[in-house]
C-alpha cells in the first residue's frame, strides 16, 4: 500500500468514526426515549420487552407476547449516512411474516419517524397474530362440524 493509499484509509476511517457517532447520538436523542416511552405501555399490556446488548451503530429491541410470538425492531447505520430500520414479525401458526425495511438519511431523521417505525411494526405484528388466532378458530369450528 502506498503512502496516498494509507493516507486516504485514515481518512476513511475518520469519517466513519464521525458518522458512527452521530448514529450513537440519534439513538440516545431519538430511538432511547422513544423505546422507553413503548416498554412501559407494552409491558402493561402484556408483553415481554427486551433490549439486547449491539454492536455499537445497531440497536434491537423486541416485544413477545409468546416465545414463538415476538417483533422484532432493529435500527442501524447503513453506508456513511444512512439509518435502516428493519421490522420483523414472528407469529406461532404463521411463523415468520415478510420483514419490511426503510431507509432514511441520519440527516433526516427525527424522533416523529422512530416513533412511527416502532408503531408500524407492533400494529403489523399485532394484526398478524390477531389473524393467525383467527385461523385457528376457523379451523376448530370446522373440525366441530365436521
Amino acid at each position: 500500500m502506498n503512502d496516498w493509499q494509507k493516507g486516504f484509509l485514515q481518512k476513511l476511517e475518520t469519517a466513519k468514526k464521525q458518522w458512527l457517532h452521530r448514529f450513537e447520538q440519534f439513538a440516545a436523542d431519538y430511538v432511547e426515549p422513544v423505546f422507553e416511552g413503548l416498554d412501559e405501555f407494552a409491558t402493561t399490556n402484556g408483553f415481554q420487552v427486551s433490549s439486547p446488548d449491539c454492536e455499537p451503530g445497531t440497536r434491537l429491541y423486541k416485544f413477545a407476547l409468546t416465545e414463538n410470538g415476538y417483533a422484532l425492531v432493529t435500527f442501524r447505520m447503513k453506508g456513511l449516512e444512512e439509518v435502516e430500520v428493519c421490522c420483523e414479525s414472528f407469529v406461532p401458526g404463521m411463523g415468520a411474516i415478510d420483514p419490511t425495511t426503510r431507509k432514511i438519511s441520519l440527516h433526516d431523521a427525527s424522533q416523529v419517524w422512530v416513533e412511527q417505525q416502532f408503531q408500524n411494526s407492533l400494529d403489523r405484528f399485532v394484526m398478524a397474530f390477531a389473524e393467525a388466532g383467527a385461523a385457528v378458530q376457523d379451523r376448530a369450528e370446522a373440525l366441530v362440524r365436521g
